[in-house]
């Protein structure tokens, strides 16, 4: 069969055609990907190195419900009263609250881990920042600590929670994974005492105004189910997040990043690209006037 005459047999790119290109020129793409091996090598071992401790925590479910309330559905809801099948809801809170800005930004600040998340910008000599006009804010080191230092994984099948803090200090990285488990949930065990005790004077107040049996009994129902709440809310070890694998330091060896042979694997084959470009242009030139066709003999 004939080859069109728009695509001639002498310029396909063949398999064997490239293996010749590449035998006449073993020489230039061999050095330039021994040169870019060395670079891989050399940015393999000079990239500081990074661990990740991680956290496995599970949800600590509890909270009951008080049954029916008949028409006090509405009184219940003011009074920030969760009735029955909340605590899918309150776990799922619970999880945004420890990947949240806000929890972030406290944790940082309680630390003072703005110095230590820009290192590169504090003087710890004189305890400042080197060039002020240029000092990382709040915003900024937020950003940095949700996005490279931590991350949250939510297991739908398990039910289990992976908190992971990924920093060049892997004792550091360990550290504030377990810590930040504890703090979100000490806020989250304040946060719903406060709400229980607003709710129990809430309550006290309408039981007050009302003279129906009925309500009145209703009422006391709501509260009971809050002073239980409130009572396991001060009382259990664990409110929200329940620790099952603290973060533990990784071994010096076991490094999340740089993951060298990877580096080195790619630089290799970066070499072997410009190698095969190098070994094209001078054959090119070489050949003036005339296309360099890279089955040529």
């Amino acid at each position: 069969m004939s080859a069109s005459p728009e695509y001639p047999i002498s310029e396909d790119l063949s398999l064997l055609a490239a293996l010749r290109f590449l035998g006449r020129n073993k020489k230039t793409v061999s050095l330039t990907m021994i040169v870019a091996m060395l670079g891989g090598v050399v940015l393999a071992y000079t990239l500081a190195p990074k661990y990740r401790a991680d956290v496995v925590v599970a949800p600590a479910e509890g909270g009951s419900s008080v049954g029916d309330l008949g028409g006090l559905g509405g009184l219940a809801s003011l009074a920030g009263i969760n009735i029955g099948g909340g605590t899918g809801k309150r776990t799922q809170e619970a999880l945004e609250y420890l990947k949240s800005r806000i929890f972030a930004s406290g944790f940082i600040q309680r630390h003072a881990l703005l110095p230590v998340l820009f290192a590169n910008k504090w003087d710890s000599r004189r305890s400042q920042w080197r060039d002020p006009a240029d000092a990382p804010t709040m915003a900024e080191g937020v950003d940095k600590f949700i996005k490279r230092v931590t991350l949250v994984v939510d297991d739908k099948h398990t039910g289990m929670i992976t908190l992971s803090v990924i920093w060049g200090d892997r004792i550091a990285a360990a550290e504030w994974a377990n810590e930040m488990v504890a703090e979100a949930d000490a806020a989250l065990r304040e946060r719903a005492i406060t709400e229980q005790d607003r709710s129990v004077e809430y309550l006290k107040s309408e039981a007050a105004k009302t003279n129906t049996v009925e309500i009145s009994n209703a009422i006391s129902k709501l509260m009971e189910t809050e002073l239980k709440n409130a009572m396991v809310a001060r009382t259990r070890d664990a409110y929200a997040f329940e620790v099952i694998d603290p973060a533990v330091p990784p071994d010096p060896k076991d490094r999340y990043s740089p993951n060298r042979p990877l580096i080195v694997a790619m630089a290799a084959f970066v070499g072997l690209i410009l190698g095969v470009i190098i070994a094209a242009m001078r054959t090119r030139a070489a050949k003036p006037g005339r296309e360099a066709s890279l089955d040529a003999c």
